[in-house]
């Protein structure tokens, strides 16, 4: 089940995520960050699963506007979030968040278990 929701999520947003030791010519895989070690750029807000060891089992990604980004874990009751502009390091919960870019169309978002 959670196979099929990763997919539903994956086929309704624009994203290019790849682990961030591969090409970034890979295609979109949101699998890839479900260890929490990525690289995301985002046109659209995302949503997808990441492992339970961060506190969390949902981290959602929002550009807020062309100079922030708005990160998001959310869980059966329990909910971090962490709003970053460009050059912006954070946290959501057990989870580094860094973004090195944003335009106004799309944000960079790095993600590794701290």
């Amino acid at each position: 089940m959670a196979t099929t929701c990763l997919a539903v999520a994956f086929a309704a947003v624009s994203v290019a995520a790849v682990p961030a030791s591969a090409s970034a010519s890979k295609a979109p895989d949101f699998k890839a960050c479900f260890d929490g070690t990525c690289k995301i750029t985002i046109t659209t807000p995302v949503k997808f699963r990441v492992s339970r060891q961060f506190g969390f089992t949902w981290l959602s990604i929002t550009r807020v506007d062309s100079s922030a980004v708005r990160v998001q874990g959310t869980g059966l009751g329990a909910s971090s979030a962490t709003t970053l502009g460009v050059g912006g390091t954070g946290s959501v919960n057990s989870l580094s968040v860094k973004v090195p870019s944003i335009t106004e169309t799309s944000a960079t978002i790095h993600l590794a278990p701290l």
